[in-house]
């Protein structure tokens, strides 16, 4: 059997279920397999008619609206990219390849449309895919954006020497323009770690991207290698002994990597990631002080938790080298106005320990943990009382690791002034993950 046949014989099945789940009005249950079903190669208007009556169940009237377009219009290219500009606004990456692969069936050479089916094959990490994609971007519509992700995806395939040949052309059209190379300037630092230190696993691959710390693995969470997982992160409610490590080896990284200044301050970005930093600040000796001190030239730590956090605080940073950011973990998806010089984890969907989570069991039992209703100066408690648990000869590899790379960390004097922008690039709606 083929892979269009097989995938065919996938989407049946999947029809299928849509239907039974519509028969008994699971229409959330609907539109999940109906993403699905918008991921694969082949292409089959009822996919969008089931969508169409779906969300109309759901009282989603405009998003309704675009899929009955294309359902009474089936060439109309303009609907099909309707929908995906729709799927990709909500980070449906995956689920937006169909509809995007249907645009450009109709419309070739529609540059947007192939730009952005390579930006979401990317996103499933279908590296050779998005190559071809950017590619033929940049042929339909040179632009240094274009050739960026020529450049980036081609790194990331391993071909140096493709991405190299790129170079010129962005620099000649930021020379043309009296601009600061920026997107080049991300280039040239990925390709020096990339080839100082030639990636053999998921902390080099992040090393190469970001020049930033990353503390552990999927692999290390779940203690031996999963082939299902394809290289990508398993996310799970943290215990407090991973808190406790990763404080660890932040502590340790800050007292013995070469690079780190003598911090002055700890603020923490909300009260969810409050009980790290009051632990932090337990542990080191280091100040908790308040939120002003971002606006001093002093030297300071600043914590958060998600993405959003970020933002909150990225007016009071984003120009001040003096300031460090730790975060204990990033959205995957979400773009920031500052680069994270330290990551602890990055994941989507997790709870920390002290916070409301549904806890999963092996048998599939749900049960509802509440949120902790102590203040975060007690909480930290429980995380301090793990710091001895923790293994010590993993942080001497940890510290080794880093020490060696110490000169291309994004940290002390090596944070961009002002710090760039980033975006993680990670799959979506193909992940295994525990909530």
């Amino acid at each position: 059997m083929s892979k269009e046949e097989k995938q065919r014989e996938q989407l049946h099945q999947m029809l299928q279920h849509i239907e039974d789940c519509m028969a008994e009005e699971m229409y959330e249950r609907a539109q999940e397999v109906l993403n699905t079903c918008l991921k694969l190669e082949v292409y089959d208007a009822r996919v969008y008619q089931r969508y169409a009556f779906v969300l109309r169940m759901l009282d989603r009237v405009p998003a309704a609206e675009l899929f009955e377009k294309v359902a009474m219009n089936p060439d109309d290219a303009e609907g099909y990219y309707g929908v995906a500009q729709a799927l990709m606004k909500d980070n449906l990456f995956g689920s937006a390849i169909n509809p995007l692969r249907k645009t450009v069936e109709l419309i070739p050479m529609a540059a947007n449309a192939v730009f952005e089916l390579g930006y979401c094959l990317l996103k499933e990490f279908r590296m050779e895919d998005a190559l071809e994609q950017f590619k033929n971007a940049y042929e339909y519509s040179p632009s240094p954006n274009t050739a960026f992700y020529v450049a980036y995806t081609s790194l990331l395939s391993k071909d140096a020497a493709g991405a190299k040949e790129l170079f010129p052309y962005i620099e000649g059209e930021y020379a043309k323009h009296n601009q600061e190379p920026v997107m080049l300037n991300i280039l040239k630092d990925m390709l020096a770690r990339y080839e100082a230190f030639p990636p053999k696993d998921l902390r080099d691959w992040h090393f190469v991207q970001y020049g930033t710390p990353l503390l552990r693995t999927s692999e290390e969470d779940l203690g031996e290698p999963n082939e299902n997982l394809n290289g990508r992160y398993v996310f799970i409610n943290y215990g407090w002994l991973n808190v406790a490590q990763i404080l660890v080896a932040l502590k340790r990284m800050i007292e013995e990597v070469p690079g780190f200044p003598q911090y002055e301050y700890i603020i923490p970005a909300s009260m969810d990631v409050a009980p790290i930093a009051f632990a932090f600040s337990e542990m080191t000796g280091i100040p908790m002080v308040p939120r002003e001190m971002l606006d001093t030239t002093q030297k300071g730590l600043l914590f958060t938790a998600w993405s959003d956090e970020v933002r909150v605080v990225a007016e009071h940073m984003s120009h001040n080298p003096n300031v460090t950011l730790f975060s204990f973990s990033m959205g995957w998806t979400l773009q920031a106005p500052v680069c994270p010089d330290m990551i602890g984890y990055l994941d989507q969907a997790s709870r920390l320990p002290w916070q409301e989570t549904m806890l999963v069991h092996e048998n599939g039992e749900r049960n509802h943990r509440p949120a902790m209703q102590v203040p975060p100066e007690v909480v930290m408690y429980h995380i301090l009382e793990r710091v001895e648990a923790v293994d010590q000869g993993e942080i001497d590899k940890l510290v080794a690791y880093y020490t060696e790379r110490a000169h291309l960390l994004k940290v002390g004097e090596n944070i961009n002034n002002p710090r760039l922008g980033f975006q993680v690039e990670s799959p979506i709606e193909s992940i295994r993950m525990v909530v």
